[in-house]
């Protein structure tokens, strides 16, 4: 499956937990993931991590970049972008180069920019 983020550019996404699963323990992902069911323990990704909105994530999420949709408690380290879709639910800390909120998506936690390149930006979408 192919995912394209609001920048335009192709994600292959090749790992999917279904709505009806429940995972509990460590993830090491190769490529991009999305998950729709239910995760408790550590994630992580070298690619794409997509928490669709049915997903229910209890843990911390390191990965390139990330998509939210559902629901995630826990700490979000990326090495490019966080985008919190408007029905995202975020309890945690967020550390990326790139936030993007949109109207709705609840965030309650703290965000850290790292300063290489001055290429850092946060951007706040709002819909009507």
């Amino acid at each position: 499956k192919e995912l394209t983020m609001a920048r335009n550019r192709k994600i292959d996404l090749a790992t999917f937990i279904g709505q009806d699963c429940k995972f509990k323990g460590e993830m090491e992902i190769k490529g991009g993931i999305r998950i729709d069911g239910f995760v408790e323990g550590n994630i992580e990704s070298d690619g794409f991590v997509e928490v669709g909105e049915d997903g229910e994530i209890i843990s911390d999420i390191k990965a390139e970049e990330c998509l939210i949709y559902g629901t995630v408690q826990g700490n979000i380290i990326t090495k490019e972008a966080v985008e919190l879709e408007k029905t995202a639910r975020l309890k945690g800390d967020i550390t990326a180069k790139i936030l993007k909120i949109h109207e709705g998506a609840i965030f309650n936690g703290n965000s850290n920019m790292p300063q290489d390149n001055n290429e850092n930006r946060i951007e706040t979408e709002l819909e009507k």
